[in-house]
């Protein structure tokens, strides 16, 4: 009779089959949270791509002259009225001469529509534009009565934010963020990894301890498969899964991002990457404690609870971050968190980068660490199955 020393193809075959719908489950999970999060990427990437500054600017000169006219000569020019009247040519003789006694101002007709035609299609309402110009032109430059300082809309503005508890740093904070940066590191360090720390729990807990504690271990044992065939198996298994998960991720990620615009192929190959690497540190950490222990509720408190805590860590240290703690939805003593984690090994930020003309190198090391990590913990469990003593 043959003896199975290193790989159990019935086996493996087992292990598939117990977690299937697991795997299945968890699987359209993270695709489907993958397609929502792509989606609404390029949704933000979309939104801050668009600069309407020179519409904006375009407009508001032609409302300044029209408005400047209105004063002058007693008129009644607006905007609302240039849009709803078929003839224009008031409107054109205004801004044809207005243009002739500056050479800085470049006025038509064609132009005051095109501006106003680029601003509607922004976020922001037409009207809105127009009523923030009339605040812009009542309010003008005066000066302050007390203070002497010069008042304008901006420094309103700033002021009634800080009434509201709002401060200047948190509002150029929240104009600078980079809102797309942000939706990438919680994808990868929150919703991506949930379901697959989700699968690596309960999957690993069924390799060895589950069979264990009921008693399944040894039927298996009983056939010619020895003990380093059922690690090598079953790690292969914790090997295979997981990129199984990433790899349906990555294939549906880059298709979501081809059908609405351009890929950076080599950026989130790196990234899949690394979350695969970290996926593989968390699943080694459930295989040790599946080999070492007898019990499931102590394999489950040991490679689970290390593995919750891990992902607590994440979600709190996220809201103890620089942006979060600016924004004044976060608290910085909450940072703590982030170095009590593996997930911070996995940086999504410096990952970002690879395909760039300016490579931040500065996740390798953290990558060998979750690599250590997985070699250690595999090779520690596989090596303590073989030698304990199974109540079998």
């Amino acid at each position: 009779m043959k003896v199975t020393k290193v790989f159990s193809v019935p086996l493996f075959k087992q292990s598939l089959r117990a977690n299937r719908a697991l795997l299945i489950a968890c699987t359209v999970v993270l695709c489907l949270m993958t397609v929502v999060t792509t989606y609404a990427g390029n949704l933000i990437a979309g939104m801050e791509s668009a600069d309407y500054t020179d519409a904006q600017t375009d407009f508001y000169s032609h409302l300044y002259v029209l408005a400047a006219y209105n004063e002058m000569m007693g008129t009644e020019l607006s905007y609302d009225d240039f849009a709803s009247s078929d003839d224009t040519t008031m409107y054109e003789t205004v801004f044809e001469m207005m243009s002739a006694q500056s050479d800085e101002l470049d006025l038509s007709v064609e132009k005051f529509a095109e501006s106003a035609e680029l601003l509607a299609e922004s976020d922001v309402g037409l009207d809105v534009y127009i009523t923030n110009f009339e605040y812009v032109y009542a309010l003008g430059a005066t000066e302050g009565v007390f203070t002497g300082d010069t008042l304008d809309v901006s420094t309103m503005m700033t002021n009634m934010f800080e009434m509201m508890g709002m401060s200047s740093d948190m509002l150029n904070t929240m104009t600078e963020m980079d809102t797309s940066a942000m939706l990438n590191q919680m994808y990868f360090t929150i919703m991506c990894l949930l379901p697959i720390i989700l699968f690596i729990i309960f999957a690993g807990n069924e390799l060895f301890v589950d069979q264990v504690d009921k008693g399944s271990m040894a039927y298996v044992l009983s056939t010619p498969t020895k003990r380093s065939a059922v690690v090598i198996t079953q790690l292969i298994y914790m090997i295979v899964t997981p990129l199984i998960m990433v790899g349906c991720g990555l294939i549906v990620s880059l298709a979501t991002r081809a059908f609405t615009g351009e890929v950076d192929v080599v950026k989130y190959l790196a990234l899949y990457g690394g979350i695969y690497l970290l996926a593989e540190a968390m699943a080694s950490i459930c295989y040790m404690a599946s080999c070492v222990f007898n019990l499931s509720k102590n394999a489950m408190a040991l490679g689970g609870g290390l593995n919750v805590w891990f992902f607590l860590c994440t979600l709190l240290g996220m809201f103890g971050s620089d942006t979060m703690v600016s924004m004044g939805i976060g608290a910085e003593m909450l940072g703590v968190f982030n170095n009590l984690t593996i997930v911070g090994l996995f940086d999504v930020e410096a990952l970002g980068t690879v395909g760039s003309g300016a490579v931040d190198y500065a996740f390798v090391p953290k990558l060998v660490a979750l690599v250590v990590i997985a070699v250690v913990c595999y090779a520690i469990g596989a090596v303590r199955f073989q030698k304990k003593d199974l109540p079998l």
